[in-house]
């Protein structure tokens, strides 16, 4: 495990508090144990952990199943990953008792302190796992070497959503909720995928989860998107970027597809 000086400088060099690394950090650990072939990473955690390793920092760690796995064995996985990492990266790990099935997969948290017996609260990672039966995976996944941005050695592969599934899904998260991320997300994103790609499996991404592509409804909840913007992200991000221009591209981008 590195020192907590490598981290108070990593929290400097990038311009995010230290709680930051250490979850980021975290999550590294935690994924070199998770890795199974029937999960895949997906969403901003996956954009930063396979392919871009100075993006955005993630809080959560997002799951599709590819294939059903009974809940004992599931349950039984995460278990021995936070085990493992515990024991081979030297966080004390411990998962939240209300880790539960829900009614479109698994959700729960996994709480953590770099330091066994510390006296602060635990940090936590939010873990979410869709099963097969409520996504729709549509491009192949692509297995992936995690980047570890520090001084010791991690050797981790993941399962993770190609790019262009990445930046379908946040299109249709921004219809479906108002989550910031998603906006800043769908704008870094656009410049990086096979548009050919995304055209190819948006229609079906929607269809699935009876959703329309109401760009009118974005419109309306600009002022929200607004005001989430700082908050959402000042602890990610060094610079944060403006959100006019942001929301704008955004608008041109949806234009763009659904015509």
């Amino acid at each position: 495990m590195i020192r907590s000086q490598e981290i108070k400088e990593k929290a400097r060099e990038y311009g995010v508090p230290t709680s930051t690394i250490e979850r980021d950090y975290a999550q590294n650990g935690l994924l070199k144990y998770l890795y199974h072939p029937n999960i895949v990473l997906k969403g901003g955690t996956g954009i930063k952990k396979a392919y871009h390793e100075n993006y955005r920092f993630s809080d959560d760690l997002d799951f599709s199943l590819t294939h059903p796995i009974k809940d004992k064995e599931l349950f039984t996985h995460i278990n021995e990953a936070v085990d493992n990492a515990k024991e081979e990266v030297g966080i004390y790990f411990q998962i939240s008792s209300k880790f539960a099935k829900t009614k479109t997969g698994f959700r729960g948290k996994i709480y953590f302190n770099m330091i066994q017996n510390a006296t602060r609260t635990p940090l936590s990672i939010k873990v979410d796992i869709t099963n097969c039966y409520n996504e729709i995976i549509l491009l192949p996944a692509e297995k992936k070497k995690v980047f570890h941005s520090y001084s010791d050695e991690l050797n981790a592969e993941i399962e993770v959503y190609s790019l262009e599934e990445i930046f379908t899904e946040k299109i249709r998260a921004l219809i479906q909720r108002t989550r910031a991320r998603d906006l800043y997300d769908t704008g870094m994103l656009y410049d990086l995928i096979n548009k050919d790609k995304v055209l190819q499996i948006i229609d079906k991404k929607f269809d699935f989860k009876g959703v329309i592509l109401d760009i009118s409804s974005l419109t309306k909840r600009k002022d929200d998107f607004s005001n989430a913007w700082d908050a959402s992200l000042r602890h990610q991000l060094k610079v944060i970027p403006d959100f006019e221009i942001f929301f704008n591209k955004v608008l041109t981008i949806t234009s763009e597809i659904k015509t």
